[in-house]
């Protein structure tokens, strides 16, 4: 008898390390073959998936595009795969990936198709005509795929919600689960470092909130100058982008924020901080925000969806206004106090074990897809 199989489709290679993990080796220990189809993947994230048995196909694929052409040739080229694979299922992830996996999958001959959203991403902006139109294109595409979706994940309430009211999905399909989930071994708790030391770990883009990240801490560092307000993370080729530039060059003095560039080892960055700030616009559910409250840290967040979720307003950290650096800055003077860090941070631990555990997450999955 022929073993099972699975595709994994995204956008970005790294993330089926950093973010996938735990659920491949869970179809590996299932005893299926795991194929991951991604346009790129860094080679120490490509040599670990090798050692497990994990085969890559690269894809051709560009996730920040709209071109018809572009989309055209990604289809042609991932039905193809999926039809010498022939997979019992695919699961895709990331809002392109979910769009053209799930389309592949059909004209492959009616796989088992499997989406995952993690989040909104911009196509709900409505700030110009242009993103208007890219909405549209974005339902529409949403509405044509997620058809052919058996089964569509969800990290967050509000986007299920969203999903549901626009007719993208219908909720017969639709299933929630909280968040991708964290290894709670791997990040284990940490002893919180005196200093009120605020980190926060995020691609360098307006909408993760990094301007008010920073606008918060000059209001905090004028205050209480031994705090320290630490920056991780790296450029995307974005609309929203910010100038890493300008971020190495100005932001210490302009604000008093300490910039380091990408981390490739987030247990070491956290370990440096005593609490962890992600001020986003939305999120699907922050997963730099999960490792952090696994090891024992407070979060400040924006009541947004995806962030909301993470936090107990005043029992592991604060929600925050969205866009609002002072509403930030007010919560990160409350945390000054180191003892109401160590509090709050011990909550974020228990709360990730009730309800944050990858093995819960996967548990989920597993069960929802019968295996």
């Amino acid at each position: 008898m022929s073993k099972s199989s699975i595709v994994f489709i995204c956008g970005n290679g790294d993330t089926l390390y950093r973010f996938r993990l735990e659920l491949i080796k869970r179809f590996l220990e299932k005893d299926f073959i795991v194929h991951t189809f991604a346009p790129e993947i860094p080679d120490d994230f490509l040599a670990e998936l090798k050692t497990l048995g994990v085969i890559y196909h690269n894809i051709s694929f560009k996730r920040k595009t709209v071109n018809i052409f572009d989309t055209l040739i990604s289809i042609f080229d991932i039905t193809k795969k999926l039809r010498i694979i022939k997979p019992n299922i695919v699961f895709s992830y990331t809002h392109k990936s979910v769009i053209v996996g799930s389309i592949c999958s059909f004209f492959a001959g009616r796989l088992r198709s499997i989406s995952l959203i993690t989040g909104t991403g911009h196509i709900f902006d409505n700030d110009n005509f242009v993103q208007k139109i890219k909405r549209f294109v974005g339902i529409l595409g949403f509405k044509i795929s997620l058809f052919f979706s058996e089964i569509v994940f969800f990290q967050n309430p509000d986007d299920l919600d969203l999903f549901c009211s626009l007719g993208m999905t219908n909720k017969s399909k639709a299933k929630l689960l909280n968040g991708s989930g964290v290894d709670l071994k791997k990040f284990s708790p940490v002893p919180l470092v005196n200093n009120a030391n605020f980190l926060c770990m995020s691609r360098l883009i307006k909408s993760k909130g990094l301007l008010d990240y920073a606008k918060a801490a000059k209001i905090v560092k004028n205050l209480y100058p031994s705090a320290r307000f630490l920056l991780y993370g790296f450029p995307d080729d974005h609309e929203d982008s910010l100038d890493e530039s300008e971020i190495i060059n100005t932001w210490k003095d302009k604000y008093g924020v300490e910039y380091f560039g990408f981390t490739n080892d987030p247990v070491e960055t956290i370990s440096q901080c005593s609490v962890y700030v992600l001020l986003s616009y939305n999120e699907g559910t922050p997963r730099s925000v999960l490792e952090a409250m696994s090891m024992s840290r407070p979060i400040i967040t924006t009541d947004v969806p995806g962030c909301r979720e993470t936090v107990e307003n005043g029992k592991n950290g604060f929600l925050v206004n969205v866009k609002d650096p002072q509403s930030a800055a007010e919560a990160m003077i409350k945390l000054i106090d180191y003892d109401l860090r160590l509090e709050m941070g011990s909550n974020s631990r228990k709360l990730c074990e009730e309800k944050y555990d990858v093995h819960l997450v996967n548990n989920e999955i597993f069960s929802t897809l019968k295996i």
